[in-house]
């Protein structure tokens, strides 16, 4: 499983825009990756902060989310209203959430160069304190 939380900073003036992008991509995402458990944005406290928290029954069903011609479709406008941002590994903790833990995933040989592309990019793995709780 691959969950995650992206720590996403806006440039000032820029929140409607990425407000209207994110719904957008929450709609699609939803409606085409049916292995997509979580895909939801949130604002933080801080102004143009916000927060998306994603999850995938495996690793690679999020490179394919993030290869996928709706990501990529987008990237321009996400990219316009983005100041900084973070993609942060996240473990669910067993019997305090519904999520399966996280686990090491190699990506598949038989998948497109996109893919890989965005394994490179966006390596995830389990954390070595992790392991104890597994």
């Amino acid at each position: 499983m691959a969950t995650l939380l992206a720590h996403i900073q806006v440039f000032s003036g820029k929140e409607a825009d990425f407000e209207n992008v994110m719904k957008e991509m929450y709609r699609i995402t939803h409606a085409t990756e049916p292995n997509c458990l979580r895909y939801e944005y949130w604002r933080g406290e801080k102004e143009g902060f916000y927060y998306c928290l994603l999850s995938y029954k495996t690793n690679q069903d999020f490179w394919e989310h993030q290869a996928s011609d709706h990501h990529e479709g987008y990237m321009q406008d996400f990219v316009a209203c983005i100041e900084d941002l973070r993609l942060e590994s996240l473990d669910p903790v067993a019997n305090a959430s519904p999520l399966m833990p996280a686990a090491e995933q190699a990506v598949s040989a038989s998948v497109s160069a996109a893919v890989k592309k965005q394994a490179l990019a966006f390596p995830i793995g389990v954390k070595g304190w992790w392991k104890a709780f597994h």
